[in-house]
C-alpha cells in the first residue's frame, strides 16, 4: 500500500516540470507585440528544452509539450475568441477551438525532437529542435489550415535593428535566430552546472562565441541597414486614409431594413470624409475593408455607385475600397460554398474584395481575398468538408466567403503624371510573407493592406497585426499603407519604422506621402529558402537518430 504522503512526493516533480513548460510559455508569449519585451524569445525555449531532456517516457514530454504551446497561445492569441466583447457564439466556439486544439499542431515537431535528443544526446537534439520547429512553421504556413500569425520571428517585429536581416531571410531566419541562440544556451547552461566545461574550456568559450554572433551581428548590421534605408528615395505618391471606426456588427446586422439605413450611412460618411482628404490633393484615398459593405456593383446598388462614381469624377482621385462581389454559376458547376438562387438554376458565390475606381467609365480589376482565415471566413478544404459548411456558416454576412484566385497589382496615374503600381492585401494576407512577395514580384511599387480589426476589443489582435506590416516592409523593402476601420491605420517605411499610426475605435482620416520601388530584394528574388532548408534538415536528424548504434551519446 502507498502512503498518502509517497503520492504527494511522486506528484511533486511531475507538477515542477509541467510548471516549467508552462513559465515557457508564458515567456514566449511575453515576447509578442504589443509587449514590448522581445527579449524573451530568446530564453522562452530553455525551460522546454530543459524538460523535454528530462523527460523518460513519451507521454510525459508529449504532456510538457502540450503545455509549453498552450500557455504560449494563452498569451499571444487569446483574443481570438471575443470573449471580452460581442461575445458571439460562433466566434467563442472558434476561438477555443484554437487555444486549446491548435497547439496539438505543433507535438509531432517537439515529439521527434525529443526523439532525436534520447537517443543521440543533447547537442543533437537541440539542432532537431531548432529545424523541426523552423520546419514546422514553414509547412504551416501553406495550405489552407495555415496560421502563421504567430510564428516565432514575429515576435521580434518591435526589434527594428535585428528585423533587418529579413530582407534576405524573411521571418523564418528570425525564427532560426531566436532558436538557434536558446539551443546554444541551454547547452552552455546545462554543460556549466554538471561542471563538464570550466571556464577555460575551448568547446564554452566557442559556443559563447557564437551566441554573442547571433545576437549582437544582426543588431550591428541591422542598425547600419536602417540608416541606409533613410538615406533613400523615391518617386512620391500622396495617399490619404479614411478609418470612420464603424462597428463591424452593425456592417452584417440582420434586420433588412436597418441594415440598408446602416449601408446608407455608412457609405455617405466614407464619402464626407473623402471629400475632406481630396482637398489636400492625394493621388489616391483607401477606404478600409468592407468600407462598402453590400454588392454596390450589382444593377440594384446603381445608384449607390453613381454617387461613389462622381466623387472620383469631382475630384480626379482614384479611390481603393474594401467591398463585398458576387459571381453567379450554374448550379450544377457551382462552388460548394456558393448560395443557390431561390426560384432559378443559378448558384452565386460571394467574395471578400477591394477595387480601385479610377474614372466613371473605367471601374479598375477587382481583387478578390485569396487567402481566407480558416473557418472564420471559410472551411478549409471546403470540397472535401462540404458538410461542414452549414452547420458552421457564421451568421454575420461573412463566413463561406469564395477563395480568389489571381493576384492583382492595381496601376494608377499620379498627380505629376506618372504611372504607380501597387498591391492591395485583405486583412489577414498581410501575415504571409510568401504571399505578399508575390505582388512585388508581379511589379508592386508600394503595398495597401486594407482590415477590420475591430472585432475584438482593445485586445492585442490588432496590435499584432500592425507590428507584423512592419516585417512585410523590411523583406520587401516597400512603403506599406494599411488601412483600418477601427483602427490601426498607419504608414510604414521600408526599414518598418512607422511613420504615422493611429489609436483603436477612434475615427481619423489623414494624408502621408510615401515613396515608390522597383528595386527587389533577396527574399523577393528568391523566396523563402529557410523553409525547405530546415525541412531537410528534420528528416536528416530524425534518420539518422534512428540508425541503430551502440554508442552511447552524451555530448
Amino acid at each position: 500500500m502507498i502512503a498518502p504522503t509517497d503520492t504527494v512526493a511522486s506528484f511533486r516533480p511531475k507538477l515542477r516540470w509541467s510548471l516549467e513548460a508552462l513559465v515557457g510559455g508564458v515567456l514566449l508569449g511575453l515576447a509578442f507585440p504589443p509587449s514590448p519585451f522581445f527579449t524573451l524569445a530568446y530564453v522562452a525555449f530553455l525551460p522546454l528544452l530543459h524538460v523535454l531532456e528530462r523527460a523518460d517516457t513519451a507521454g510525459r514530454a508529449l504532456r510538457r509539450s502540450y503545455a509549453f504551446v498552450l500557455a504560449f497561445h494563452l498569451v499571444t492569441v487569446y483574443w481570438t475568441g471575443g470573449f471580452t466583447v460581442g461575445r458571439d457564439g460562433w466566434m467563442m466556439a472558434a476561438g477555443a477551438l484554437l487555444l486549446f486544439v491548435h497547439p496539438l499542431f505543433y507535438l509531432p515537431s517537439t515529439m521527434l525532437a525529443w526523439l532525436v535528443m534520447r537517443r543521440r544526446g543533447t547537442w543533437w537534439g537541440v539542432g532537431a529542435f531548432v529545424a523541426l520547429w523552423t520546419a514546422f512553421e514553414y509547412v504551416h504556413s501553406l495550405g489552407e489550415f495555415s496560421f502563421p500569425w504567430i510564428t516565432v520571428g514575429n515576435s521580434q517585429a518591435y526589434d527594428l535593428a535585428r528585423a533587418q536581416v529579413a530582407e534576405y531571410v524573411s521571418v523564418l531566419g528570425l525564427t532560426v535566430l531566436v532558436l538557434a541562440f536558446n539551443g546554444i544556451a541551454y547547452v552552455v547552461l546545462t554543460r556549466i552546472a554538471q561542471g563538464r566545461w570550466t571556464a577555460r574550456s575551448a568547446r564554452l568559450q566557442g559556443a559563447l562565441g557564437f551566441l554573442v554572433l547571433i545576437y549582437v551581428l544582426p543588431l550591428a548590421w541591422g542598425r547600419a541597414r536602417m540608416h541606409q534605408e533613410e538615406a533613400m528615395t523615391g518617386a512620391g505618391v500622396r495617399v490619404g486614409i479614411v478609418q470612420p471606426n464603424i462597428d463591424p456588427w452593425e456592417k452584417w446586422g440582420t434586420d433588412a431594413a436597418a441594415r440598408a439605413a446602416s449601408d446608407d450611412r455608412q457609405l455617405a460618411r466614407h464619402l464626407d470624409d473623402a471629400r475632406v482628404l481630396a482637398a489636400t490633393a492625394p493621388d489616391l484615398i483607401v477606404w478600409p475593408e468592407t468600407a462598402i459593405p453590400f454588392y454596390v456593383l450589382q444593377p440594384r446598388h446603381m445608384a449607390e455607385l453613381r454617387s461613389v462614381l462622381s466623387f472620383v469624377d469631382s475630384t480626379r482621385v482614384p479611390l481603393l475600397t474594401g467591398l463585398p462581389t458576387a459571381r453567379y454559376f450554374p448550379t450544377s458547376s457551382a462552388p460548394v460554398t456558393s448560395q443557390p438562387i431561390p426560384g432559378s438554376d443559378l448558384a452565386v458565390e460571394s467574395y471578400n474584395s477591394v477595387v480601385l475606381f479610377t474614372s466613371p467609365d473605367h471601374i479598375g480589376p477587382v481583387y478578390r481575398k485569396m487567402v481566407l482565415v480558416p473557418f472564420a471566413e471559410r472551411i478549409p478544404y471546403a470540397q472535401a468538408f462540404r458538410f461542414l459548411i452549414e452547420p458552421l456558416r457564421w451568421n454575420v454576412g461573412i463566413s463561406s466567403w469564395g477563395m480568389g484566385q489571381d493576384t492583382v497589382v492595381y496601376a494608377m496615374r499620379t498627380a505629376a503624371g506618372d504611372s504607380a503600381r501597387f498591391a492591395a492585401l485583405i486583412c489577414y494576407e498581410s501575415v504571409y510573407p510568401d504571399f505578399v512577395r508575390a505582388f512585388v514580384r508581379r511589379g508592386a511599387e508600394f503595398l495597401v493592406v486594407v482590415t477590420n480589426d475591430s472585432w475584438w476589443g482593445n485586445t492585442s489582435g490588432a496590435y499584432q497585426h500592425a507590428a507584423y506590416a512592419s516585417l512585410r516592409s523590411i523583406e520587401t523593402r516597400r512603403w506599406l499603407v494599411q488601412c483600418a476601420n477601427g483602427g490601426i491605420s498607419l504608414i510604414v517605411d521600408p526599414a518598418g519604422v512607422v511613420r504615422t499610426s493611429t489609436a483603436l475605435y477612434t475615427e481619423a482620416r489623414f494624408t502621408a506621402t510615401i515613396a515608390r520601388n522597383t528595386e527587389e530584394t533577396f527574399y523577393v528574388r528568391h523566396g523563402d529558402l529557410i523553409g525547405p532548408v530546415s525541412l531537410c534538415c528534420s528528416l536528416l536528424f530524425v534518420m539518422f537518430s534512428l540508425i541503430p548504434t551502440k554508442r552511447k551519446f552524451t555530448t
